[in-house]
């Protein structure tokens, strides 16, 4: 398979705690074709120091004071080179496999656009606490409520150049900006029954500090901008689409099914998904892997029967 060039943003600011394992589960992908830039915004809790030995394998770091995480995003995909873009987060993860499963898919489905999986979550110390389990996509749900897990989403250039960058005057809705965007552009966008990624939720996580003030205005702000009108069914259609997501994801916990991307059950360590190479002190190794890029430490790290999973959550 020819590989496409596949490039990443990871923002950073006073994330010295969690950054390591957002890096090495970058690193350890072992993708060929990768351009990873890490943009911090002048960090002084010690990552910069967590940083150093991995600085030679970004294709771009700096450390200086910006103006906020969409505006770092924004400045990396700017001096992105690569045929397919994501950011992560300096907080959350990518899954075993998962660039070489998203070069196999975009390579093989020429006319998808995006791609995003379910969602797996993690807490400050690592440890698994819930899944969604999303539905086939549909524009009408995405475009109206936040649910793409963005840690997941991974997006071709062509649809970059066409519809445009992270908008940086946004502070916690700019994702959902560009993918109601995307989606309003035309953008082709296809979920797969996998994980892709690790959310994290911890007290200083954005996502907990900014929601219920900031992160509602932004996203009010995107339903004007793009005309997005709510009708008298769209709060059972949203309660409908939330309680499926965390049913099939409690179904997929007490029936012990197992998706590529993490284990069965809850409370395990994520590095347990990684066979530990996440708290492995020693580099990645720069050399793409000899076998299966889904074998970690000669564990298979996917479900052998990945449908039977999803026959059985009757999606």
């Amino acid at each position: 398979m020819s590989l496409p060039r596949i490039s990443i943003v990871t923002p950073s600011y006073n994330q010295a705690q969690y950054i390591k394992w957002t890096v090495r589960s970058v690193l350890l992908q072992r993708y060929a074709n990768l351009e990873y830039i890490v943009m911090d915004g002048g960090s002084n809790d010690g990552t910069l120091e967590v940083l150093k030995p991995y600085e030679s394998r970004f294709a771009h770091f700096t450390s200086a004071k910006d103006k906020g995480q969409s505006d770092a995003i924004s400045r990396g995909f700017e001096r992105s080179t690569g045929d397919i873009l994501a950011y992560l987060n300096s907080d959350d993860m990518l899954a075993p496999g998962a660039l070489h499963f998203v070069a196999d898919f975009f390579n093989k489905n020429p006319s998808v656009d995006l791609i995003y999986s379910n969602r797996v979550t993690v807490n400050a110390q690592n440890k698994v606490q819930w899944y969604w389990l999303l539905q086939k996509h549909s524009n009408y749900r995405m475009m109206r409520w936040d649910l793409m897990p963005q840690e997941t989403c991974f997006w071709r250039r062509r649809t970059f150049e066409k519809f445009g960058n992270i908008d940086p005057t946004y502070r916690f809705a700019m994702d959902y900006d560009l993918f109601v965007r995307y989606m309003t552009g035309g953008a082709k966008f296809h979920h797969v029954n996998r994980f892709l990624g690790a959310f994290r939720v911890h007290d200083q996580a954005k996502t907990s500090q900014l929601m219920g003030t900031i992160g509602v205005e932004e996203i009010q702000r995107v339903w004007r901008q793009y005309k997005i009108r709510s009708w008298w069914w769209d709060r059972y259609v949203q309660h409908r689409h939330m309680h499926l997501a965390m049913y099939h994801g409690g179904r997929y916990v007490n029936q012990g099914l197992q998706l590529p991307g993490a284990l069965r059950g809850l409370e395990y360590d994520y590095d347990e998904v990684w066979g530990g190479l996440l708290n492995d002190p020693r580099l990645p190794s720069a050399e793409p892997p000899v076998s299966a890029p889904e074998n970690v430490k000669g564990v298979l790290v996917q479900n052998p029967q990945p449908e039977i999973a999803a026959q059985e959550l009757n999606r």
